[in-house]
């Protein structure tokens, strides 16, 4: 280890009193180099970033092309016909829901008709004795 030669304590001060004008001297040019290597740096970052999700877009576009085809294991031929499925027509189809409105409106409909021809409600259609309800007069 080399031992360093203790400097005299006259130098010592002279750096420290002119240390604060030499550094307020140099501190736009060190801060405008801080942002410039810190943009340089976040745009290699951003870079390395983009890079590495492209990567990873071409290798997810790569394993669903692989996944679309599908071989037959080794001694086993490929069916001579391919099925051809139609969409379904009752259950959780796509229409249901259209359907479903549109017979609960017919429903409703003939019901407020039922109602008007006999001039009852339905609970007294069917046997149910109801009150009078609340009695708006106009």
């Amino acid at each position: 280890v080399a031992s360093v030669a203790p400097r005299p304590a006259s130098s010592r001060f002279r750096r420290l009193a002119g240390s604060s004008l030499r550094t307020a001297a140099k501190a736009p040019a060190r801060a405008a180099l801080r942002v410039r290597s810190t943009a340089t740096r976040a745009e290699g970052i951003v870079d390395d970033v983009m890079a590495d999700i492209k990567k990873k877009i071409a290798d997810n576009k790569e394993k669903l092309e692989r996944a679309k085809i599908v071989a037959s294991p080794p001694g086993v031929p490929p069916p001579p016909v391919v099925p051809i499925l139609e969409p379904g027509k009752i259950g959780f189809v796509e229409n249901a829901e259209r359907q479903n409105s549109r017979w609960s409106m017919v429903g409703w409909w003939s019901l407020l008709l039922v109602e008007l021809v006999a001039g009852k409600g339905l609970l007294e259609l069917m046997g149910f004795t109801v009150g009078k309800g609340i009695n708006f007069t106009f």
